[in-house]
């Protein structure tokens, strides 16, 4: 097997993992014998342990001794109940080690390469790294910077609208499209949405995709004044799923202590400058909780907030060929913009036609 095809097999390996290893990183581990042949590959298991490396090694259907590993992030160099991932890869015997990003979690952050190297093994890195940070780019901004990612999702027309002037807005995208956005929640670690939303549409903020359903990932819902109705589908499933309200503390006492006792998280945000809940305390404290990834359906003024206060770092924008027109509800509300070099800018990732819709993907 080439070096190149190793590397790829092993970020495909990681890439069933995004989702569900939080507070871990996915990684993709293969080992290749001296003469290159497969003979073990592995993922990080779902709830982050035991890592990719320990899965790898556990399926060997050959000798690793004189052999190549390949793994998507720096092998770990911490003890927990376990030997590290680092200190396997040495007992295994492999003479070679490809990297494609080093860890930057204190507990590792280059410990592991130089464990590797200490015991005479020639270590690699820089393979394929652009796709191994973008595959786990929750998990490098919230080691660097104490923040998730943050990734929009947006359904609009062709002319840039979500709903007519009415509000009717079902459905602006076909329901392949519409799938492929069920497919997207269950790859994140927690999905956001506003208010208006929730009421609007009962939403449910689940992943309903057939053999995926355990997939959903957390629920936030942004409640200033507490307006959630108590009989809303997001609450009726927290026992299944976690359920976190973003509000003030001046909101309605009693109903906070209501939706605790029903199983609800509320966490009390200060306001801004703005007078608005301040979203980025509030990313921060998923952060701390080791949430990778934030995934934001709606609504308009969300995404707003989120694009002025530069904390978007991807959008997936479906479009439709339906248009509109000039009294439709806009994707993004205004976040008075005066001055087009002033404007937020995303350049183009991706474009991809899916049965007459378009998927655009947008990066910082």
């Amino acid at each position: 097997m080439r070096l190149e095809v190793a590397m790829r097999s092993a970020l495909s390996l990681a890439n069933h993992g995004i989702g569900s290893c939080y507070p871990n990183p996915s990684v993709g581990c293969v080992i290749l014998d001296k003469s290159n042949n497969l003979i073990g590959c592995g993922r990080t298991s779902d709830g982050g342990r035991p890592h990719a490396e320990l899965n790898a090694l556990s399926s060997l259907q050959g000798n690793p001794r004189g052999g190549t590993a390949f793994v998507t992030l720096e092998p770990c160099a911490h003890k927990d109940t376990t030997p590290s991932c680092a200190e396997l890869l040495i007992k295994s015997g492999v003479k070679r080690v490809y990297i494609s990003v080093k860890d930057p979690d204190k507990r590792t952050a280059g410990k592991g390469i130089k464990l590797l190297e200490k015991a005479g093994i020639e270590v690699y890195t820089g393979l394929f790294s652009d796709e191994a940070s973008d595959q786990n780019a929750g998990f490098l901004k919230r080691i660097n910077h104490g923040l998730p990612s943050v990734s929009l999702k947006i359904a609009s027309s062709l002319d840039g609208k979500i709903a007519c002037f009415n509000g009717q807005s079902k459905w602006l995208t076909g329901k392949i499209a519409r799938t492929h956005g069920h497919l997207l929640r269950a790859k994140y670690d927690v999905i956001l949405s506003g208010i208006n939303s929730i009421i609007k549409d009962n939403s449910r903020l689940n992943c309903r995709v057939k053999g995926l359903e355990k997939r959903s990932p957390i629920k936030v819902v942004v409640d200033s004044k507490l307006s959630i109705p108590l009989s809303s589908n997001v609450i009726n499933n927290v026992k299944k799923v976690p359920l976190i309200i973003w509000t003030s503390k001046f909101s309605n006492k009693k109903k906070k202590k209501k939706l605790i006792d029903m199983g609800v998280e509320v966490l009390e945000i200060p306001k801004n400058n703005n007078n608005y809940l301040d979203l980025n305390y509030g990313l921060k404290n998923l952060s701390k909780k080791g949430y990778n990834s934030l995934l934001v359906e709606g609504g308009s003024e969300i995404y707003s907030s989120l694009i002025k206060e530069e904390l978007v770092d991807k959008i997936y924008y479906y479009r439709s060929g339906k248009i509109i027109g000039g009294d439709g509800l806009s994707s993004i509300s205004s976040y008075n913009l005066k001055n087009l070099k002033n404007a937020k800018k995303f350049k183009i990732f991706s474009s991809d036609i899916i049965d007459g819709d378009i998927l655009e993907i947008w990066k910082k």
